[in-house]
């Protein structure tokens, strides 16, 4: 069954289909969540035209590549307390930062990317939406100098160089959380302090966290 011409395209379908994804992991997304998901969708798909943000912009593949793969850490809400300061590392399209801010709006959320269109896209569409806990930042990530308290990566590779900067700028008890697929083998370091399974439709994905 081709599944994206048989869902309706709309908030209410992808509320239930994150629901159905992310409930067996204690992640229960709002009715606002959905609303405001959506019209990060929405404006993806638009601004995806001219500016080659992603290459999966379908409503149903994108509810679960971009939308639940990117809440799967939200099961640890310690990580993500209120006003923590995070860094989205290598944000892209805004993702996992977008769905991240938006399921915690007390945390304060830095998503970094190279491209600069990228960033004028989070920017223009976090203020449209009334996303208030989002910055776009178009910078290196070793001219970055601020503290965090997590630092997220699902798309940038971790290296020893990367690590070593993440170590200078994530505060003391602090958490690293990189998205690996189930064939890779996650960073070796002895903060590593646990990795977590999370199966979906699209195979599995394995989270390691990280304290510094």
């Amino acid at each position: 069954m081709n599944k994206e011409k048989n869902e309706n395209v709309s908030r209410e379908t992808l509320h239930k289909i994150l629901g159905l994804t992310l409930e067996k992991y204690g992640i229960f997304v709002s009715e606002d969540f959905a609303e405001k998901a959506f019209g990060f969708w929405e404006e993806l798909v638009f601004w995806n035209k001219t500016h080659n943000l992603t290459t999966v912009t379908g409503f149903y593949e994108s509810a679960l590549v971009h939308f639940a793969d990117s809440l799967f850490p939200a099961s640890e809400k310690n990580v993500f307390f209120d006003s923590a300061k995070v860094l989205d590392l290598g944000t892209g399209g805004g993702f996992p930062g977008i769905p991240l801010a938006l399921y915690f709006p007390k945390a304060n959320f830095d998503l970094l990317d190279k491209s600069r269109k990228k960033i004028s896209f989070i920017s223009l569409t976090a203020a449209k939406l009334g996303i208030g806990n989002v910055t776009g930042i178009n910078e290196n990530f070793f001219s970055i100098t601020d503290k965090y308290d997590v630092v997220v990566s699902r798309a940038v590779r971790i290296d020893e160089e990367i690590f070593g900067h993440c170590r200078k700028i994530i505060n003391p008890n602090g958490h690293l959380v990189v998205f690996y697929s189930s064939q890779q083998t996650p960073f070796e370091e002895k903060s590593l302090e646990y990795t977590k399974t999370y199966s979906f439709e699209k195979g599995e994905r394995v989270i390691a966290f990280y304290r510094f």
